[in-house]
């Protein structure tokens, strides 16, 4: 951690660990780190007024709280001290950096000794079953369903397929028909595989378990069996079944409840065991958003409300995970899949992400990229941090303190200020007058870009500051410009 010998003798009660997104912000779509940047430049203008809303009163409160912790770096890291080469690479991630951390000669090793060839599976058959981390649940879905029949090709076990209902508007019932509906559309995220043993996450606490065993979201376990509340059904599903693995998964109706298995710890003689946690379904709104929003304009009859509810299980295969849940997590191998599907609407692959996935393995040698050409690769290239990362860290000190913002204080304001003011005597008009260009290099001397983006609390959707401009005038206005006496 970063240190200096004026605070050697302070002690430290609590630390706050931002992680490597620091998407922790009460806000919906905003980091803390984005709320300290904003709420300092917006601290002038803040009135009893125009923290009426309970959202601003959040929005405020959490940037001011963040404003008053002390920032640490971390500069070293045991995890890559076998491999001091990768530790090199991964460090040019940092949030200070302003250029893309991936250069041509970092992109040309990746895909020449990284790719995911059969020559690297020769070398390191571990990457056959390694997870896969991926940008968004889709893809997960997909490489999870890919996975498990490779699981039970790999132990010769069977498959089991199921297709999880949604609920229809008009009846207020649940249907597996129009479900089917959804997945001939293109929406796997219904489609359900399941193989006895492979490993599965967890993604809410089963209601049947107590708190005490640990088991909740992101708990890693194993698939342990399924079953029926009707014993007749139950009974027929598990003497008709295949004995071995087939290439065709056996589809069958959803199950009533999932077996989950888990390891955990005895408090007498530390022997570690097994125990079972029954999941049941539940409703959930969540499976068809991402659908929606890829969905071609043909299959939008399909919605009969906003939001479709899906009867689900909250449980994943453990095959294959989003960047965001492997944060904190070590992995003895790791393949990567870095396509870039933004012009999909399908997310989009961040400066944040990359960091993520280049330091959960303990060296470059445990870590593939997924199998693509080098051209469609080329997007890593040009990849860098959000502008405000870079000045949520500007406006801390030498020690970690935190600066407030004043203009006069930073010359590239004060000139961009006063170019502004010759284009007319009056102080709004001038603002009207004022290019993107000038009105940017204001933003950027308050350390707020016009490329940071905003959210819309009407709709929650994202819009770009360059398109606000008579919104940015005025905040401008307040910061800079003394009324004319």
């Amino acid at each position: 951690m970063r240190s200096s010998p004026s605070c050697s003798s302070v002690i430290i009660h609590k630390v706050v660990g931002g992680g490597d997104f620091g998407q922790i912000g009460p806000v919906q779509g905003l980091s803390l780190a984005e709320l300290a940047v904003r709420h300092s430049s917006r601290r002038p203008r803040l009135t009893a007024e125009s923290l009426a809303t309970p959202t601003e009163q959040v929005y405020n409160d959490a940037a001011a709280l963040f404003t008053k912790l002390r920032r640490f770096d971390l500069t070293t890291t045991e995890r890559f001290k076998k491999d001091p080469e990768h530790e090199a690479f991964v460090g040019r991630f940092h949030y200070s950096a302003t250029e893309p951390p991936i250069r041509e000669t970092d992109f040309d090793r990746l895909v020449k000794t990284r790719m995911l060839s059969p020559q690297l599976l020769k070398e390191n058959p571990k990457f056959l079953l390694a997870p896969i981390a991926c940008q968004n649940n889709i893809h997960v879905k997909i490489c999870n369903h890919f996975k498990v029949h490779m699981y039970g090709a790999a132990h010769n076990k069977e498959v089991f397929t199921w297709t999880s209902p949604v609920m229809c508007a008009l009846s207020g019932e649940y249907s597996t028909s129009k479900a089917l509906q959804f997945v001939a559309a293109g929406a796997d995220e219904l489609t359900c595989v399941w193989c006895a043993g492979m490993p599965i996450v967890m993604g809410e606490r089963p209601q049947d378990i107590h708190h005490s065993h640990g088991v909740t979201n992101g708990r890693a376990g194993f698939a342990h069996s399924f079953g029926y509340n009707d014993p007749v059904q139950n009974a027929r599903i598990n003497n008709n079944h295949h004995e071995g693995y087939n290439p065709e998964a056996t589809t069958v109706p959803q199950p009533d409840f999932l077996n989950n298995a888990f390891m955990s710890i005895a408090s007498r003689d530390n022997e570690p065991k097994m125990f079972i946690a029954t999941s049941r379904l539940q409703n959930s709104t969540k499976e068809l958003d991402s659908f929606q929003g890829r969905a071609a304009s043909e299959h939008l009859h399909l919605y009969d409300r906003e939001h479709v509810v899906a009867r689900v299980f909250k449980v994943e295969p453990g095959f294959a995970f989003t960047f965001n849940k492997l944060q904190g997590s070590t992995k003895d191998i790791l393949v990567l899949l870095l396509d870039d599907v933004s012009s999909m609407k399908m997310g989009i692959l961040t400066c944040n992400k990359l960091n993520v996935g280049f330091t959960r393995v303990t060296c470059s040698g445990d870590m593939a990229i997924f199998p693509n050409t080098a051209y469609q690769l080329k997007h890593l290239t040009a990849i860098k941090h959000a502008p405000w990362l870079q000045a949520w860290i500007s406006h801390y000190d030498a020690n970690g303190f935190w600066c407030s913002v004043d203009a006069s204080l930073r010359p590239a304001a004060v000139a961009a200020k006063q170019a502004i003011l010759q284009l007319h005597t009056d102080p709004t008009t001038a603002f009207y007058k004022a290019g993107v260009a000038q009105l940017q290099e204001v933003c950027k001397s308050l350390f707020m870009s016009m490329h940071t983006d905003d959210v819309s609390e009407s709709t929650n959707k994202r819009r770009s500051r360059l398109l606000r401009k008579t919104e940015l005038q005025v905040l401008l206005a307040d910061l800079f410009l003394p009324v004319a006496t």
